[in-house]
């Protein structure tokens, strides 16, 4: 069975970081993916998704259908996840996400720490065009 990673930030297509060129050799990009029940906000350079109670807020991101040899810690190091002590500033959390043909369900990183007073909410859901 196929394992799926939603991405909505920096590990999205074209971004220039060797954790997002890592995902792109070892994995296979899906398309566009939403998933609802959730907000994204900017914290300084990189974003933030969280549950909402609301269906209509949604983020855009890219789906990834994940390589089965893929090392899933080096993703969660990079996530925040297990380093320092808990709570962690991620957690990875299986969701439903939609796409133009199909629902999948996939892994997504929530952050999991409360927001910063001055976290900017992206209306868009989309990182890439806020």
């Amino acid at each position: 069975m196929s394992e799926y990673l939603f991405t909505y930030g920096t590990l999205r297509i074209n971004q220039n970081h060797p954790m997002a060129t890592f995902l792109e050799e070892n994995a296979k990009l899906v398309g566009l993916a939403l998933i609802s029940n959730a907000k994204l906000y900017r914290i300084d350079w990189f974003p933030a998704m969280i549950s909402s109670a609301i269906e209509t807020d949604q983020v855009v991101g890219d789906l990834f259908e994940i390589n089965e040899n893929i090392n899933w810690k080096l993703i969660d190091e990079y996530e925040g996840i297990g380093i320092g002590e808990p709570p962690y500033e991620y957690k990875r959390v299986k969701v439903q996400v939609t796409t133009e043909t199909r629902v999948i369900e996939s892994w997504a990183y929530f952050y999991n720490l409360p927001l910063p007073a001055d976290a900017e909410l992206i209306e868009s859901g989309d990182f890439l065009n806020p």
